[in-house]
């Protein structure tokens, strides 16, 4: 199963704290941090598996990426 790193983000998008955690799917992962975003003080999440971002959300809104 994958890990992906959960970087914690403030409101100038500075990587305040981050987590390794695994789920089996981006699809998963992106719900895991769109929960963590609501369950955390942070202003926003980026979710990486190792180099390739694939999500990234704001407290005011959320941008998906499909890169």
């Amino acid at each position: 199963m994958p890990s992906y790193r959960y970087c914690f983000l403030d409101s100038v998008d500075h990587i305040t704290d981050f987590q390794m955690i695994e789920s089996e799917t981006d699809s998963q992962a992106r719900i895991r941090a769109d929960r963590l975003l609501g369950a955390f003080g942070c202003a926003g999440i980026e979710v990486w598996d190792c180099n390739r971002r694939v999500y990234r959300a704001r407290k005011t809104g959320a941008l998906r990426l499909s890169e």
